[in-house]
């Protein structure tokens, strides 16, 4: 007489307390927000997490957009022993492969209890197309605005990454998560070429790479100069300067980045006094060192290291750059802590401490004598 579930009670019951979670379906490479791309191999897999004592009697089953999956282009791997995997391989992707798949785990040896995964949507989508047409919009000095438009093929676009370079580097530098067909480079090198390509990019991959447009700077428009605000510095509001705290005897580092064409003549002033490239102020220490950064025709660094600071470094350090449109200055308030006080004093009274124990020594030989 053939057995129905309700006459096995014993079966079920023993499952349901052995069976640690639902079947899951997980892919292989995994996918980018629900993307698989088109005309590349997915291998999806099944899984129960059960006891040993259920490996013999386990058996999975497939369905995608619930109906079992047809055509040669699926393959199946079951483990060995039955243990709870299965896995389902696609190949060559298409547009068709676009649906929801999930997977059965039937248990028992009359077939007679399964366990059903929450589906998982896999859209299949090709990479977008290439970009052209890229066009010259704007030039200045240190700038180049330039726009792109999509081939007719172009598909779902999520992103653009453009990477450009001048003539002088080897490697190419990128803007990433770009989402317009128009952007400005800045920062650039006055009367330079640069070589500007540009691929986009979806959650399938990215596309191919438009051919390079080579673009030249222009000469650069006068400006006065900007010096930027050093960062990670307190700024006092009341005096107008950047503050510094240093114990003595340590290197401390002042920063002056200036932003200007002409490029500016950087100077320094320490306490109202000029530093002088020979120091031959007498009132103001040597234990300083300059040094001039040129990053580009738009920006220069002036660094100012003081070694070893002592008392005498303490007062405000001034930036004051300059060029034939304006200046613009900057101002640290360099404070040198002393020595802690108490440490000073022990070793100032050891000596004197010592001196009286000789004294009390010799005291009491002569009271011997």
């Amino acid at each position: 007489m053939a057995t129905t579930t309700a006459d096995q009670p014993t079966l079920t019951m023993d499952f349901v307390t052995l069976c640690t979670s639902l079947p899951e379906v997980s892919f292989t490479p995994p996918l980018r927000k629900g993307v698989a791309r088109q005309g590349t191999t997915i291998t999806l897999h099944c899984g129960c997490d059960t006891l040993d004592v259920f490996r013999d009697v386990i058996q999975y089953a497939w369905f995608v957009d619930k109906a079992s999956p047809a055509g040669n282009r699926f393959q199946y791997y079951n483990s060995q022993d039955g243990y709870p995997t299965d896995t389902m391989i696609i190949y060559d992707l298409e547009d068709i492969d676009t649906a929801e798949y999930g997977c059965n785990c039937i248990l028992g040896k009359q077939r007679n209890i399964q366990f059903t995964s929450d589906p998982v949507t896999m859209a299949v989508m090709e990479p977008p197309g290439k970009p052209r047409d890229i066009v010259l919009l704007e030039v200045t000095g240190n700038s180049l605005e330039f726009s792109w438009s999509n081939s007719e093929n172009m598909g779902v676009v999520i992103s653009y990454e453009i990477s450009y370079k001048s003539e002088t580097e080897r490697s190419y530098r990128q803007i990433r998560s770009v989402t317009d067909t128009r952007y400005t480079l800045t920062g650039l090198n006055a009367l330079t070429p640069y070589s500007i390509k540009i691929v986009a990019s979806n959650y399938a991959g990215e596309g191919d790479y438009s051919d390079v447009a080579v673009f030249n700077t222009s000469q650069p428009s006068e400006s006065k100069p900007v010096i930027h605000p050093p960062k990670d510095v307190v700024y006092n509001e009341d005096t107008q300067t950047y503050l510094k705290d240093v114990g003595p005897g340590v290197d401390i580092t002042l920063s002056c980045e200036v932003r200007s064409y002409p490029p500016p003549v950087i100077e320094w002033w320490v306490n109202n006094e000029m530093l002088t490239t020979s120091q031959s102020n007498p009132n103001l220490p040597l234990n300083y060192e300059r040094s001039m950064h040129k990053k580009n025709d738009f920006i220069s660094e002036s660094v100012l290291v003081i070694r070893k600071t002592r008392d005498i470094n303490t007062g405000q350090y001034e930036c004051v750059a300059s060029n034939t449109k304006g200046r613009d200055s900057l101002s640290y308030q360099l404070r040198v802590t002393q020595t802690d006080t108490n440490e000073q004093t022990v070793a100032d009274t050891a000596p004197s401490t010592s001196l009286h124990l000789l004294l009390l020594a010799l005291i009491a030989c002569l009271w011997a004598v």
